[in-house]
């Protein structure tokens, strides 16, 4: 009995090689308005601490990898408190786009179902300064917007990876007891 408790315990706990970014199981994304949790897909790690200087709470890269040097990459955030239908934020996120680049090319992804009530749409974005190729899953909550990207240094990353996204969309758990829950 004491063995299985102390496993027990160390279950709740990061795994952490010496030298290593701790690997956690999933991350908790919250803001003012909304919360919820993801997962890795297989082959990827989640990593609670390596976006931080970027104001990211939790980021996800290839294992193998670090988040400054995996060919793609993903992270996921809360829109902004003024923002709380979907709609609204695509419309932002559109004339965003605009301003790096007249001309992106967006497209439609098929929506991922999450569970009875939640869906994901899926948006493609391409070009940019930065010639990025991105995906970006937004999940409407209540009150709320929730948003997971994917972004690769090319298309062939692109194509070889984007189906991760739909993996971390499965995952996506909404965790409204985690509103304006602040780290100390």
């Amino acid at each position: 009995m004491r063995k299985t408790f102390c496993l027990l315990i160390a279950a709740q706990f990061p795994v952490t090689l010496i030298g290593q970014v701790p690997v956690y199981p999933a991350g908790v994304i919250h803001g003012p308005k909304a919360a919820f949790e993801i997962s890795a897909p297989e082959g990827w790690v989640l990593d609670n601490m390596s976006g931080k200087s970027n104001g990211l709470d939790c980021v996800l890269y290839l294992s193998g990898s670090s988040w400054q040097n995996s060919p793609v990459i993903m992270y996921a955030k809360v829109a902004s408190t003024r923002f709380e239908r979907v709609e609204d934020f695509l419309e932002f996120t559109h004339q965003e786009y605009e301003k790096d680049d007249p001309a992106p090319m967006v497209g439609n992804m098929p929506p991922v179902t999450i569970n009875d009530s939640l869906t994901a749409v899926i948006e493609s974005y391409s070009g940019g300064v930065h010639g990025s190729f991105e995906a970006t899953a937004y999940i409407q909550v209540p009150r709320a917007v929730c948003y997971i990207v994917f972004s690769a240094r090319n298309e062939a990353g692109f194509r070889s990876y984007a189906q991760a996204l739909s993996g971390v969309v499965r995952t996506f758990r909404y965790r409204p007891e985690y509103i304006g829950f602040e780290v100390r």
